[in-house]
C-alpha cells in the first residue's frame, strides 16, 4: 500500500530530528569546547571510577563518564599525581559503547579502576588540584574545560578525607619524559616553598647511573631509589 504524502512527510521529519540528535551528540562527544553544552551537563552519569591505589603509587586515573541521548558515552579522564604535581593531564573524549569498554580494558592493563561515589571523585580531583596549587604547580591547561564533566555533582557530601604527599611531605617522581631542566624547575619550586629538606623525590630503578647522579645533584639527600 502506498504511503500518503502526509505520512511520508512525518517520517522524513522524524528521521531528520533523529539525525540532528545523533550529530549533536557526536559533536558534544568529541569536542572539549562543548563541555559547556547543556546537553552534556544534563546527561546522566554513566560511571565514576578511580584508581584506589594511587595513594600508594603516587599516580592514578579518575574517570567520569556520562551517557548521551544517542547512547554514546563522553568521559573526562584525570591523571593525578597525588604526591606533588596535581592534575598531570586532563582529557575529554567521546566513545561508542564498544569503544568505551575497549578503553577500560586498555586502562586495566596498567591500573585497576574501581567504582567511587561521584561526589568523592570530584572532591579527590579538586583537592588534588588545590594541594598542588599551594606548592606552586598548576593543573594541565585542559583541566579548566574538562572539569565541566563534574557539572551537577556536589563534592561537599563526600565524607572522605584525602591526604596528599608521601609520608607527610611532597614527593616529586621524575617521569621517563621529564628533562633535566623540567626536574630542576620543579625541585627549585619545591625548595622555595618547602625548604631544602621539606620534600622528597623518587628515581626509578630503570634510571641510568648518569641520570641518578644528575638528580642527586638536584635534590641532594632527598633522593630515594624505588
Amino acid at each position: 500500500m502506498a504511503i500518503s504524502p502526509l505520512k511520508k512527510q512525518k517520517q522524513l521529519a522524524k528521521k531528520k530530528a533523529k539525525r540532528k540528535v545523533i550529530v549533536a551528540a557526536k559533536q558534544i562527544a568529541n569536542s572539549p569546547s562543548n563541555l559547556f553544552s547543556p546537553a552534556l551537563k544534563n546527561a546522566p552519569l554513566h560511571q565514576c571510577l578511580a584508581n584506589t591505589q594511587m595513594f600508594e603509587e603516587g599516580l592514578g586515573t579518575v574517570l567520569i563518564a556520562r551517557k548521551l541521548p544517542n547512547g554514546d558515552i563522553s568521559a573526562g579522564f584525570f591523571m593525578l599525581d597525588v604526591f606533588c604535581l596535581g592534575v598531570k593531564s586532563a582529557i575529554f573524549k567521546g566513545f561508542s559503547p564498544a569503544e568505551y569498554q575497549q578503553t577500560l580494558r586498555d586502562i586495566a592493563k596498567h591500573e585497576i579502576l574501581e567504582p567511587v561515589l561521584p561526589s568523592c571523585a570530584k572532591k579527590l580531583v579538586e583537592d588534588c588540584v588545590a594541594y598542588a596549587r599551594d606548592l606552586g604547580f598548576s593543573p594541565d591547561p585542559d583541566y579548566k574545560q574538562v572539569k565541566n564533566v563534574f557539572s551537577g555533582i556536589d563534592q561537599t557530601v563526600c565524607s572522605q578525607t584525602f591526604v596528599f604527599g608521601k609520608d607527610g611531605k611532597p614527593c616529586f617522581i621524575s617521569g621517563p619524559f621529564d628533562t633535566l631542566e623540567k626536574s630542576r624547575s620543579i625541585m627549585n619550586q619545591l625548595t622555595k616553598k618547602c625548604g631544602a629538606d621539606g620534600f622528597r623525590y623518587l628515581v626509578g630503578l630503570e634510571t641510568g647511573a648518569e641520570e641518578k647522579q644528575r638528580l642527586s645533584i638536584l635534590g641532594g639527600s632527598n633522593l630515594i631509589e624505588l
